[in-house]
């Protein structure tokens, strides 16, 4: 019965078409093991397919007629109900797909476990919110909402979301301004929260959301700030992972000379995930005693148009403090993509406890902070360039590499163990660097060299004696 629960959806629904097939053989031919089962395993089962097939099952017999109204989670995609291959607009599909989801709430009459709901086309909101609020109803504990259509107005989300003592977990994924976070919020039991689009009209409706989930643990935000936010304080004592991605940005570009801050004041935070723009704002990290891993991947630059003009001695205080902030991180994942007149003033703190370190794109400014941050690590054991040396690029060393060979950081002297060295083009200027590493690593057991372009992939045992 084990290997049941670990079959994927669409195996399972592939089983429960074949109930069809199976009932028009002679009983000496085949037997049906899936209708032998007790109707609390099929629920089990059914609840684990997409809400379409749960409820297609009914035509199957006299007994699978009401097994559906049993199941205690929810998956329903209007894609998949109406017209998967068509994603254009149609009065009357949308109309059908309203009728089905009312047909489900209105003949559940248990408990809900999770409910998922996606819309990719628009509907009434008030509709919707009927929706969400039977659900509230049915001490819902995961709630994930995929409201992709944007709204003719704005966000409008019923107020029982907001005070639902029963939800662990909500995922919301939205286009408009969230401007119906009420004065008091009140989510005792939340513990997982993602928000995904959401434009919060200020700073305050996001302290009040957040300060209404006493016990959350993982919070995931892209994307989720206003055009006219400029503060905006997350305050959690119990978070222990957090994803933060183009929260400076935001979701429109704020005007030039507009500059954001998050200040973040996470005590008990072990994981730590940040993808934003650095020309945008800073990061204010307070009580970050804990962190195990960080993921950080900065850039001063539109995507689009390119190099931006911003201060840059605004951008490397800004670096100055977010490096300050998790300087207790043990895993650091790093990529940073702007140029390197950025970095001229950031002063990087000490990294006493940092074992790993993994440095993805960071272009030129690599090798003006790799010696600092080397020397600032005395206990770094694994050393990762993900993304090769920087042959690509053109930006080699050379008078900005100033690893002199009577000043060796006491990290390569006393506790380097691993290398990787992914992209490698096998240029003069690489194999300087391989060179240098391998002189003065004087505990190093291993490096990894992966040529770029499907080359081969070399594997280096040192061997000290």
């Amino acid at each position: 019965m084990v290997y049941l629960f670990q079959l994927r959806a669409d195996t399972l629904r592939d089983i429960m078409g074949s109930i069809l097939k199976r009932q028009k053989l002679s009983e000496e031919q085949y037997e049906d093991r899936i209708s032998n089962l007790p109707n609390s395993l099929i629920a089990q089962i059914l609840s684990r397919l997409p809400t379409k097939y749960a409820v297609s099952t009914s035509v199957l017999s006299t007994r699978w007629k009401q097994l559906w109204t049993s199941i205690t989670s929810f998956d329903i995609d209007d894609q998949l109900l109406l017209c998967p291959q068509n994603k254009s607009t149609d009065p009357l599909l949308q109309r059908s797909f309203t009728s089905f989801v009312c047909r489900v709430l209105l003949h559940h009459v248990s408990c809900v476990q999770r409910f998922r709901l996606k819309c990719s086309q628009s509907y009434d909101a008030s509709l919707v919110n009927g929706w969400i609020a039977d659900t509230l109803l049915r001490n819902v504990r995961e709630l994930d909402l995929d409201l992709s259509f944007r709204m003719e107005h704005s966000t409008m989300l019923p107020q029982d979301l907001f005070t639902c003592s029963t939800l662990v977990v909500l995922k919301l994924k939205t286009y408009g301004d969230m401007n119906t976070v009420p004065t008091s919020v009140s989510l005792p039991s939340l513990r997982i929260l993602h928000l995904f689009g959401i434009e919060f009209v200020d700073g305050d409706s996001i302290n009040r959301f957040l300060f209404g989930c006493p016990l959350l643990e993982e919070l995931r935000m892209y994307q989720c700030v206003g055009e006219n936010v400029s503060l905006i304080n997350i305050v959690a004592p119990m978070l222990t992972s957090l994803f933060m991605h183009d929260c400076l940005f935001g979701y429109v570009r704020p005007p030039h000379g507009f500059e954001r801050k998050i200040v973040l004041d996470t005590p008990a935070l072990l994981y730590l995930t940040i993808s934003d723009s650095a020309a945008d704002g800073s990061y204010s990290i307070e009580n970050l005693h804990h962190l195990i891993r960080a993921d950080i991947c900065l850039y001063a630059w539109d995507m689009e148009m390119g190099s931006i003009e911003t201060d840059a001695s605004a951008i490397s205080k800004a670096l100055t403090d977010l490096f300050k902030g998790m300087a207790n991180v043990q895993f650091l994942h790093l990529n940073v993509m702007m140029e390197d007149i950025y970095m001229c003033d950031c002063q990087l703190p000490k990294f006493p406890n940092m074992t790993y370190l993994e440095l993805g794109d960071v272009r030129g400014v690599r090798w003006k902070f790799l010696p600092e941050l080397l020397e600032n690590s005395p206990r770094l054991e694994t050393l990762v360039f993900k993304e090769g040396l920087g042959y690509e690029y053109g930006m080699f060393p050379q008078s900005s590499w100033n690893l002199a060979q009577n000043v060796v950081p006491s990290c390569l002297l006393f506790h380097l163990k691993v290398m990787e060295i992914t992209d490698f083009n096998g240029s003069k200027e690489e194999w300087e660097i391989v060179d240098y590493f391998l002189q003065n690593a004087k505990v190093l057991e291993k490096l990894n060299i992966d040529y770029g372009c499907g080359g081969s992939k070399w594997t280096i045992h040192a061997s000290r004696t």
